[in-house]
C-alpha cells in the first residue's frame, strides 16, 4: 500500500506549464538539491558533533553563507537542465527560451529575502544568466555530467576545516550530481513541454 500510494503522489504532482509553474519548480528543486547537499555533508562530517557545533555561532554564519551562495549555484544547474528538457523535446532555436527561463530564475531568487552577505540578488541574478548563456554555446551537457563545477564552488566555502576533508571533493560532486538527475528525472515527468515552450517563447528576463 505504501508503494501504491508514493506511486500515486508521484503522478498527482501538478504539471509545469507556465512561467509561474516554473519559478515555483525552479524554486523548490533548487532548495531542496541545496540543503540536502550541504546539511547531509556537514551532518555526517561532524558526526556525534552535530548537535554540538550547529549551536555554535561562527558555524552557524559559515552555514548561512554557504547555504544561500551553493542556493545560487544549484539554481543555474537547474535551470539549466529545464534548458536542455525544452531543447531535447521541442527543437527550435535554444535562444528563444533563454529569456522565460531566466526570468523564472529571477523570480526564484526574489521569493527569499537576501541574505545578510549580500546587499541583493543582482549579482547571482547575473551569475545565472551568464550561466545559461554559456550553455547554449553547445550542445545540452549530458545530465550525468551536470554540477561538477557547482559543487566545487559549494565544497570551497563549506564550514568544515580542509584538513578534515582532504578526501571528500569526489563524494560531494557525486551527491550533487546524483540530487541533479532526480530533479532532471522529475522534469521530464512533469514538464509539459509545447505548452511550457509556448509560454517562454518571446519571455524577456527583467533587467
Amino acid at each position: 500500500m505504501t508503494v501504491l500510494r508514493r506511486l500515486l503522489t508521484r503522478r498527482s504532482r501538478p504539471p509545469v506549464a507556465t512561467l509561474d509553474e516554473l519559478a515555483e519548480f525552479l524554486a523548490a528543486q533548487t532548495a531542496y538539491v541545496a540543503q540536502r547537499t550541504v546539511l547531509d555533508y556537514c551532518r555526517a562530517r561532524t558526526g556525534l558533533n552535530w548537535e554540538k557545533i550547529y549551536r555554535e555561532q561562527p558555524f552557524i554564519d559559515s552555514l548561512e553563507v554557504c547555504r544561500w551562495d551553493a542556493y545560487v549555484e544549484v539554481l543555474a544547474e537547474v535551470a539549466e537542465l529545464a534548458v536542455t528538457v525544452l531543447r531535447r523535446q521541442s527543437p527550435a532555436d535554444p535562444q528563444a527560451y533563454l529569456g522565460g527561463v531566466a526570468a523564472a530564475a529571477r523570480t526564484a531568487l526574489l521569493r527569499h529575502p537576501v541574505p545578510g552577505h549580500r546587499t541583493s540578488w543582482d549579482a547571482a541574478f547575473d551569475q545565472v544568466e551568464q550561466h545559461l548563456a554559456q550553455s547554449l554555446l553547445a550542445a545540452p551537457r549530458a545530465v550525468h555530467l551536470a554540477g561538477v563545477g557547482a559543487a566545487d564552488a559549494i565544497y570551497a566555502q563549506l564550514p568544515i576545516h580542509p584538513d578534515l576533508r582532504p578526501q571528500d571533493r569526489d563524494m560531494f560532486r557525486n551527491s550533487m550530481r546524483f540530487a541533479l538527475c532526480r530533479v532532471f528525472d522529475e522534469m521530464t515527468r512533469r514538464f509539459d513541454v509545447p505548452a511550457l515552450a509556448d509560454a517562454l517563447r518571446g519571455s524577456a528576463a527583467p533587467g
